[in-house]
């Protein structure tokens, strides 16, 4: 376990310093525009959707440690690849590369969580990942600021560079991973199961929506927000992600105790639902406040939607865990993150459209939304639960 947690952390601080730097590394060093980016990254994320659920199949079938560690290798070369890069093919090529690995990372990792540690600690785990991840993207930002101080094209590439060494570590640290074995389907049934479980899929889609929407909410629409006339200093932007990542890391574990089965995972799903839906009320009443008073009520909501976040991940991770066949965790998790792929399609438009649109209206849109998407989690849970036999055998 603790190998695999200190993989998540290695991982983590290369992707936060890349994130950073990478649109000015793809615009100077490799030249692409910002259409050019645009399409290579959207050509990468669809194939990384579609990717999902087969390569969580290829992971139970085949062990969830190597096809790990066949990821991670796969993602060092296609970022440094990268470097190579000067036009539009050869980047999308690429980013359907980094997107598919990505995506047999998300599964296998998942998988390998699953399997690693008894049933009863598995959400712990799983909140422990994602404390570290939400750290090391913390200290990688900050690792990755440097470039952007110096101005220099250099700094651009060893960040890259810096990245895909990343990648190798954690590869070499996940060699010592304990070994999930593989998982042999029942005899008779589908072999891509998940795409049959209708009532996952609706949670997976419910899910994935909602969860790509809270993370939109202080990355896109609050910046959105100020910078269109909200009479609140911009620096808040940063003060609100600083909140949510202090609060991910110093919360996400200790949040995710007692929350065992079925029902307590979406009670504390609908909870974070709601919470998040009430920091969004909160961003509608600091509209058309003074500066300071906005401010203020800005930072309250910052606080309250990382509360709301926590509740609701621990939630969504406790359902998917449920619901799984215990031979099926890698596709199953892998279409959980295929939900979150088509919520970030449909996100970004969402809270774009709300926050110009309807400018402090739409928080209150917003505020709707979360609550009512909330409020299906109960009745999705128990359609699923109703079709789950007690040996979780193959669904027909």
């Amino acid at each position: 376990m603790r190998v695999l947690l200190l993989a998540t952390l290695v991982n983590a601080f290369g992707n936060g310093a890349y994130l950073t730097t990478s649109v000015l590394f793809l615009t100077t060093v490799a030249g692409l525009s910002p259409a050019m980016i645009a399409i290579g990254l959207s050509t990468g994320a669809a194939a990384g959707v579609l990717a999902m659920t087969p390569l969580g199949y290829v992971a139970d079938r085949y062990g969830p440690k190597r096809l790990s560690i066949l990821a991670m290798v796969v993602l060092a070369g296609a970022y440094t690849a990268l470097l190579a890069v000067h036009s539009v093919v050869p980047f999308a090529l690429l980013s359907c590369v980094i997107a598919v690995a990505t995506a047999l990372a998300k599964g296998a990792n998942g998988a390998l969580a699953a399997g690693a540690v008894p049933a009863a600690e598995r959400l712990r785990m799983r909140a422990r990942m994602r404390s570290l991840t939400n750290a090391g993207m913390g200290v990688g930002t900050l690792a990755g600021s440097g470039p952007l101080l110096l101005r220099g094209d250099t700094g651009y590439v060893v960040i890259l560079l810096a990245n895909a060494l990343t990648f190798l570590v954690a590869a070499l640290l996940l060699t010592r991973a304990p070994q999930v074995p593989p998982q042999v389907a029942p005899a008779g049934g589908p072999r891509l199961v998940a795409l049959r479980d209708r009532p996952f899929l609706c949670f997976a889609a419910l899910d994935g929506l909602l969860s790509s929407t809270y993370n939109d909410l202080l990355g896109l629409g609050l910046p959105l927000w100020l910078a269109t006339g909200a009479h609140a200093p911009l620096w808040l932007i940063s003060v609100a992600l600083v909140i949510n990542t202090a609060g991910c890391v110093l919360l996400q574990v200790r949040m995710a105790s007692g929350v065992s089965g079925l029902p307590a995972a979406h009670r504390s799903a609908l909870r974070g639902s709601l919470v998040v839906a009430l920091s969004c009320g909160v961003l509608a009443a600091a509209s058309g406040r003074s500066p300071w008073l906005a401010a203020t009520l800005i930072a309250v909501a910052a606080v309250i939607h990382v509360v709301g976040e926590v509740w609701l991940s621990t939630g969504s991770w406790g359902i998917v865990f449920e619901l799984a066949p215990p031979w099926a965790q890698g596709q199953y998790q892998g279409t959980y993150f295929a939900g979150r792929g088509l919520g970030d399609m449909i996100a970004p438009p969402l809270v774009t459209a709300c926050v110009l649109g309807l400018h402090g209206y739409g928080w209150l849109v917003l505020a709707l939304f979360f609550a009512a998407g909330g409020l299906l989690y109960r009745p999705v849970t128990r359609w699923a639960a109703r079709t789950r036999p007690a040996d979780h055998p193959a669904l027909v």
